[in-house]
């Protein structure tokens, strides 16, 4: 027989349940989902950022800068959105781990030090990324326009 609508937990509620579960867990879950909700709220800024950077390329007169333009306007782009989704994609994973999967114990717990680990290697090496591409030469005439020079 099918559930009934009522019984039946939306993906959200699912979510919510495993982050703020009773118990001693849910210390670990929370810590966990403040972490990487701080990471993606401050990030958020560095995606509105790649779309103003888009912006300025499509709109501005950058259409004869060249290909050194293109390849750090490029690094610029992915490496300004990957932290945001990074964070808001780990929130998700690590509840697919420990939720939905059937592994042993062991596993999980080396799957979740592996997300964590790789989740701040990312972000670590993406921020610093963008600030190299900012730097570049040809990207000078937007770090002005935006005012980064403080940021870079």
């Amino acid at each position: 027989m099918a559930e009934s609508k009522k019984d039946q937990k939306t993906y959200l509620q699912d979510l919510l349940h495993f982050y703020f579960a009773p118990g001693m867990r849910s210390i670990a879950t929370t810590f966990y989902l403040v972490v990487f909700g701080y990471f993606a709220f401050y990030y958020i800024d560095s995606v509105f950022l790649a779309l103003r950077f888009l912006w300025y390329i499509a709109f501005g007169s950058t259409a004869l800068l060249g290909v050194a333009f293109l390849f750090s306007g490029m690094a610029f782009v992915l490496c300004l959105t990957l932290p945001f989704s990074v964070s808001l994609y780990s929130i998700f994973v690590m509840h697919n781990i420990w939720s939905r999967s059937s592994w042993k114990v062991t596993g999980k717990w080396l799957a979740s030090a592996v997300v964590i680990a790789a989740a701040f290697f990312i972000i670590m090496l993406t921020d610093e990324g963008a600030r190299a591409a900012a730097r570049q030469p040809v990207m000078q005439s937007f770090v002005e326009d935006a005012n980064l020079t403080g940021r870079i």
